[in-house]
């Protein structure tokens, strides 16, 4: 398990022991270290005392060249079970004499060589001592040493012994201390977690810690009933803030229960209305073209004006009508669409030779540019159709004597194909500030446009709506003095999913995107 997962009491308790046992351990281990450098130099004066008391007994006899004495000498040594092996050696360097200890066969071949200097080394874990005999000033030849340090070995051994059992019995005692002491910074942590969890259990914000330290903990006691307070406050604040939304939110409900009545009312209404209008001026239309052609079989010509303007009033009325349908099909979710595959070129074609005496009517001219890849299309051709037309008649309309250019272009973007549709003109265009109530129903650029040029501003806000029913946009770019453009973007492949005629209820406050300079 991880210390750090461990509970407070037990990291507390762990750190004072350790902390405890690494400075009793490094406190012990120093002492330790300084006696054992301290004894290990002991040893070396000791055995160099014994190599001078070794080599002026040994003196004459290697003067003397007496082998017996001098091995008697060496042999002395015996007494001491730490001499591992002893030699002297002639000014030549040749073994005269050596001493090993029992139990070790007892070879001149197990002596080892006379060092090349003089004094003692620790070699492995012998400790060797050499030096000179003289006697009266001459050199008579050398000693050799050698020493196991059993006795700092067993001094090593005992100490570690006594430094473990030191530990041990320490650090128990150090956990008894830390588990006492412990308690008087764990408690109020544990005493202050035991009233956090209750509070989280019974969202009891009432609920106080009681302080009794004026520490650190103490504080963070203080900081503890603060923020209750501050839920507490909060929390009634919110209570009532949740109360007054709900209400306001079943009056919103019902507003909008109201409103929906409403609009299905009118939707009714209009379609109700727009039904029954449709039948007389169908009547009128075709009653007054009967009167025409009767009146060019009589000759009485002067009456073809006047019956051709009423043709023109009824036509324009029953567009208007036509109009108010369709905006009332959108707004109660019931305008479906019928996809269909056809050619582009076709369709642009069609459009094209339907408003051509538009466009001759205010002397404009209008020029087609269709790209060769626009290929086919899947969409509803009459609403596609209908869009083209109500921008292209805008286009006429508000053009005198200029250039109007309807450009078909295939493109991808965002993941998928695109069929591009702009219509371009040198009319009187459009402000920034009248871009944004383009697209909205019955509104116009200007109540001064709306006087001399006519239409009800219906147009645009149902070819918008038409655009983003089939997954598409209408963007506009335009100057005031210097025309407008309107570019639609519509799939090549019209999808159903995420077009669903019932989504369109929300589409009156759709954005507009607009280009602007």
């Amino acid at each position: 398990m991880p210390i750090r997962n461990l509970s407070i009491k037990r990291k507390l308790t762990l750190i004072t022991m350790c902390t405890s046992s690494i400075a009793l351990v490094l406190s012990s281990a120093s002492f330790l270290i300084y006696d054992l450098i301290s004894f290990r130099r002991l040893l070396s004066q000791d055995l160099i005392t014994q190599a001078e008391i070794i080599g002026n007994n040994s003196a004459a006899a290697m003067a003397f060249r007496d082998k017996v004495a001098a091995t008697a000498t060496l042999w002395a040594l015996k007494a001491r079970g730490d001499i591992v092996a002893a030699a002297l050696y002639t000014t030549d360097g040749n073994t005269f004499a050596y001493y090993v200890r029992a139990g070790t066969d007892a070879s001149p071949a197990l002596v080892p060589p006379l060092p090349q200097s003089r004094g003692f080394r620790f070699e492995g874990s012998y400790l060797e001592v050499s030096r000179d005999v003289t006697l009266n000033g001459g050199r008579v030849g050398a000693l050799f040493l050698q020493s196991d340090m059993r006795m700092w070995n067993a001094r090593l051994r005992q100490y570690v012994s006594i430094l473990c059992i030191f530990v041990l019995v320490s650090g128990f005692f150090a956990w008894l201390v830390a588990s006492k002491l412990q308690l008087l910074i764990s408690r109020p942590i544990l005493y202050l977690e035991n009233v956090m969890r209750t509070v989280s259990t019974t969202k009891n914000y009432e609920t106080r810690a009681i302080k009794s330290y004026d520490d650190e903990i103490g504080t963070l006691i203080d900081g503890f009933n603060a923020m209750l307070s501050e839920i507490q406050h909060r929390t009634l604040e919110l209570e009532k803030e949740i109360s007054q939304h709900k209400r306001t939110q079943e009056e919103l409900l019902k507003a909008k229960q109201v409103a929906e009545d409403a609009s299905r009312a009118k939707s009714a209404f209009l379609a109700n209305m727009s039904h029954e209008l449709r039948t007389p001026l169908n009547a009128i239309i075709g009653y007054s073209e009967i009167l025409e052609e009767e009146s060019e079989e009589r000759g009485q010509m002067q009456f073809t004006p006047d019956l051709q303007k009423i043709q023109g009033a009824g036509k324009h009325l029953l567009a208007l009508i036509d109009d108010i349908l369709d905006l009332s099909k959108i707004e109660a979710g019931k305008m479906a669409l019928r996809l269909e595959e056809f050619e582009v070129s076709e369709l642009v074609g069609e459009m094209v030779s339907t408003l051509h005496p538009t466009v001759e009517k205010n002397r404009n001219r209008l020029d087609v540019h269709l790209a060769k890849e626009v290929g086919t299309m899947r969409a509803d051709i009459t609403k596609v159709r209908q869009i083209l037309f109500n921008l292209v008649s805008n286009a006429c309309k508000f053009t005198h004597g200029g250039n109007i250019s309807l450009q078909v272009e295939r493109s991808a973007s965002e993941g998928q194909e695109w069929i591009r549709f702009r219509v371009s003109d040198t009319g009187i265009g459009i402000s920034t500030e009248q871009q944004t109530h383009l697209f909205k129903e019955f509104a116009q650029a200007d109540v001064s446009v709306s006087r001399k040029f006519g239409g009800t501003g219906l147009g645009l806000a149902i070819s918008q709506r038409f655009a983003q029913l089939m997954g598409g946009r209408i963007e506009v770019f335009s100057r005031p003095g210097e025309g407008s453009t309107f570019t639609v973007w519509l799939p090549v492949e019209v999808q159903l999913e995420g077009t669903d005629a019932r989504k369109t209820e929300g589409l009156n406050e759709a954005p507009i995107t607009t280009s602007r300079t």
